[in-house]
């Protein structure tokens, strides 16, 4: 099942396909029809129609050329009172934002699309945009016009027709070298029909590119280290066995599904929310909210990611700089890859398409990157036998709506899940799989005498490959309007107490109610247990409490174990603590800044705090560092299992009871002691 509008010329079925389609003069979607692209809603998404709109007045106003780029051409949200002012069929002011390159210099552009104006040009001093697709592709030729690299590779008993290498961000270090330059760094591998490239590192060489001069910089040569032969293919023949398979296990929809799409508005059981995919942040969930009875109560303005930091943990020259912030330098929406229906989701899913720039400001069809669907796992969403009296079961099914993307950034692919169930809650899933970031060594058993020394920083997960050590870790951004607007975070400690008489002990809750940003910088104790509410002080709440929703981490803590100084961390500033509390500001939008490629760090969540703005009783956004440790193991090869971490909003004294206690009878036609 797929819901979407036909707007591109081509499919691009890859990053080098999109840039062949633009370089080759598919104008975005100049051949297609736009009729009916419609903006319904103020948080909608550009269309394609506004994307050819702010070139167009760029140029108009000789801002842009032809070698001009976008590395961002995005909506730039109304303000948060208009938008929860606004009804359908109001005027809808639209209004863009862009980052333009134009040879080593960074432009920033406010377009009025609505009055057909640029609001502004502006140019940035000592920052690195994210990258271009086109560097993705150009680098390549860069290192085989390079006689010193052809070389290099040629006597590893290669040629370059025969190898990729890959565009690695390499961060800040204050290297003298490297200032004012653009830097990629270009580890290579090998390409065989069987195995994926990434089984297949050839290590110990790689170069640094300077993609504004189109030159390689620096080249390191360590030695030839072997390449690995190990069976790394994806199909059972490559391992010479497969197992049996199993008898279908289908989830059917026989009456269809029960939600509806208005535009990008999503209405399922009780919950309505708006969805739209953003180059940068991937899949942007906003004005959540769920009906009480007949009353519409908001919850969530706008939830996303708002930064994805993997650090690698071995020192070595290749791998150390390998502290990629793949949201702010790659994009997460940017590298959205198409869903597959019963694979990525179940069959009865609804396909949806993005429309996303390209490097000229153009729009193209990113086809089936989200997926909507509802899941009955056999999971109850209450249920009670009475085993005293009746001896009767009464209970009901669950059911939750799930909207999903995937995005494959180099080695990794990670799910992106937004899940609405039918007692209230959100949970965020966050799934990844794909290939261990490897790294080719001598050893090719624990028994080698290197062994011990090649796998310091990682696991030996085959002949001659050992998989690195290193960290995930997942700003997600949370704007909250629990019951309204103004919100307070309330930390409610479990705290021991001693009782007298036959028992000890036990514990009550104390809450404390943070004042201002400096007391809000949170750090999950597993020693002093808390609960972290959102809670709305001037609404009323069931039996006068004042109602609330429950950030839950679920299985997402990590802690960060790098030193705060190391130029990675202050990059990643954010990952200092579990939760940081800000109030409401447009403009910060992203965890570690703007700019985060080739940052020296500071930018985000570190600088904003620092003022030490009032947070209690007003419009506030909860920051939550998810994260996971990820030590390889061999069962993470050829390609690793799909892992899964969460957290969820629950709502908390916001219902005056279990909002599931509604449901209605199930389709097996199972009532109140009724049984199978």
């Amino acid at each position: 099942m797929r819901r979407s509008t036909r707007l591109s010329c081509a499919t691009a079925p890859s990053l080098a396909g999109l840039l062949a389609l633009v370089f080759a003069g598919c104008d975005g979607l100049a051949n297609a029809s736009q009729a009916d692209v419609a903006t319904e809603h103020p948080l909608d998404p550009l269309t394609a129609a506004e994307y050819a709109q702010t070139v167009q007045l760029l140029q108009d106003a000789g801002h842009v050329d032809a070698d001009s780029r976008f590395t961002t051409l995005d909506l730039r949200e109304p303000d948060k009172q208009v938008v929860l002012a606004w009804s359908p069929g109001d005027a809808l002011d639209r209004v863009s934002f862009a980052v333009v390159k134009q040879g080593p210099r960074t432009f920033e552009a406010i377009v009025d699309l609505s009055d057909g104006s640029v609001e502004s040009w502006t140019e940035l001093e000592g920052v690195q945009p994210s990258l271009l697709l086109e560097e993705f592709i150009g680098v390549g030729d860069v290192l085989a016009a390079n006689p010193e690299f052809v070389g290099a590779i040629e006597a590893r008993g290669f040629t370059m027709d025969e190898v990729v290498c890959a565009p690695m961000t390499l961060g800040e270090y204050g290297i003298a070298e490297h200032q004012g330059r653009r830097l990629l760094k270009t580890p290579c591998f090998l390409v065989t029909a069987e195995n994926s490239m990434f089984n297949r590192p050839i290590e110990g060489l790689w170069a640094v590119v300077d993609l504004n001069a189109g030159e390689v910089v620096e080249i390191f040569d360590e030695g030839v280290i072997p390449v690995s032969e190990a069976p790394g293919g994806l199909r059972p023949a490559s391992i010479g066995r497969s197992r049996a398979a199993l008898e279908p296990v289908v989830q059917s929809q026989p009456n269809g599904a029960n939600f509806s799409i208005d535009g990008h508005v999503v209405s399922w059981d009780n919950w309505t929310f708006h969805y739209r995919m953003e180059k940068r942040s991937g899949l942007v969930i906003s004005d959540a909210s769920v009906r009480e009875g007949e009353v519409e109560r908001p919850v969530l303005y706008q939830g996303s990611m708002s930064e994805l930091y993997v650090p690698y943990m071995d020192p070595n020259g290749a791998w150390y700089s390998r502290t990629f912030m793949d949201a702010g330098e790659y994009g997460f929406g940017a590298n959205a890859t198409p869903l597959r229906l019963g694979y990525d989701c179940p069959d009865t899913a609804m396909l949806l398409d993005a429309v996303l720039p390209d490097d000229l400001g153009g729009a193209y069809v990113a086809e089936g990157v989200i997926c909507l669907f509802e899941r009955g796992v056999g999971d109850p969403a209450w249920r009670h036998f009475d085993n005293f009296i009746a001896q009767e079961f009464d209970g009901r099914r669950a059911v939750d709506l799930v909207a999903r993307m995937a995005a494959t950034i180099g080695n990794y692919d990670y799910f992106l899940d937004w899940v609405f169930t039918q007692d209230g809650r959100i949970q965020v899933r966050i799934g990844a799989t794909g290939f261990d970031g490897l790294k080719g060594v001598h050893s090719t058993s624990m028994d080698d005498a290197g062994a011990d020394a090649e796998t310091a920083y990682g696991t030996l997960v085959a002949p001659n490959l050992v998989a690195t050590n290193h960290d995930h870790f997942f700003s997600f951004r949370l704007d909250m309007d629990v019951a309204g607007t103004d919100n307070s975070v309330s930390l409610d400690r479990l705290t021991p107490f001693e009782m007298e008489g036959p028992r000890k002990s036990g514990w009550v809750v104390q809450s404390t109610v943070p004042r201002r940003e400096g007391e809000a910088l949170i750090n999950y104790d597993p020693s002093r247990p808390a609960v972290w509410r959102v809670v709305n002080p001037g609404a009323e709440g069931p039996y006068g409490h004042e109602p609330g929703y429950v950030l839950k981490p679920g299985n997402s803590i990590a802690y960060s174990l790098m030193a705060t100084d190391d130029p990675p961390t202050r990059r990643a500033g954010f990952v200092r603590h579990q939760l940081w509390v800000t109030p409401h500001a447009p403009e910060e939008r992203y965890a570690a800044g703007m700019y985060v490629n080739q940052s020296p760090g500071g930018d985000g969540l570190p600088t904003w705090t620092s003022e030490n703005r009032d947070i209690a009783n007003t419009d506030i956004v909860l920051w939550y560092t998810a994260g996971f440790h990820h030590v390889p193991r061999t069962e993470d090869f050829p390609v690793m299992p799909s892992a899964w971490h969460q957290f969820e909003l629950m709502p908390f004294n916001f219902f005056e009871r279990n909002p599931a206690i509604d449901l209605a009878t199930d389709w097996r036609g199972v009532a109140a002691g009724g049984g199978n």
